[in-house]
């Protein structure tokens, strides 16, 4: 299920994502409003699917930047939208030169189906670090699968496209998915960054 609150912040996520793409150039900049639709669209499904595998809710929010420091006082007193600043501040600085891709960050709750449960291996009403992970390894396992939907269907540049948004999600940094499994699972995470080398070979040898 989603909410309308997070289809505003996945179109503000689309149009963020094409500009750092494209920049100046119109084209590619309508091109690529199609391609982040696309890479979003199997991005979230994934993720949504898992999450209500493990009986939990899953909010798309833009990603934000809050805490500044180690101690409980480095707190910003509100959240920074960092996921729509960065990627504009990056394309004007540079001339559209760095692109940065990682905008979205979520936030997992157990359902109260899950919190009612007592069998198998929910014996547990407390989401864990693991099942964070999952969630978070499934938004980037879908961009693995439609990279190689793109590349079958001669469409390289969704297939890169895919790939690079898998990448930058993957870092282990604020809300990003990458952080979720590096906590969740070590071997996961490294199993993960495998794949996004290897697919990151495959993306620079595309024409």
């Amino acid at each position: 299920m989603i909410t309308l609150k997070e289809i505003g912040a996945l179109i503000l996520a689309v149009i963020i994502l094409s500009f750092s793409n494209s920049f100046i150039d119109y084209n590619l900049f309508l091109s690529s409003l199609v391609f982040f639709s696309i890479i979003l669209v199997f991005y979230v499904a994934g993720k949504k699917f898992v999450a209500w595998y493990v009986e939990s809710e899953e909010e798309i929010k833009i990603l934000t930047f809050q805490r500044y420091g180690i101690y409980e006082r480095s707190y910003l007193k509100t959240k920074v939208p960092i996921g729509l600043i960065l990627p504009f501040v990056l394309s004007i600085l540079s001339l559209g030169w760095v692109k940065w891709f990682g905008v979205l960050e979520s936030e997992v709750r157990g359902t109260k189906a899950r919190a009612v449960r007592r069998h198998d291996y929910y014996s547990f009403t407390e989401l864990t670090e693991w099942h964070l992970a999952l969630v978070s390894a499934a938004g980037i396992l879908a961009m693995f699968i439609l990279a190689i939907l793109a590349y079958l269907a001669n469409y390289p540049e969704l297939s890169k496209l895919a790939i690079y948004f898998a990448v930058f999600n993957m870092i282990p940094l604020g809300g990003l998915d990458g952080l979720k499994v590096f906590f969740g699972s070590r071997p996961l995470f490294t199993i993960l960054w495998v794949l996004n080398i290897i697919g990151l070979v495959y993306a620079w040898m595309l024409p």
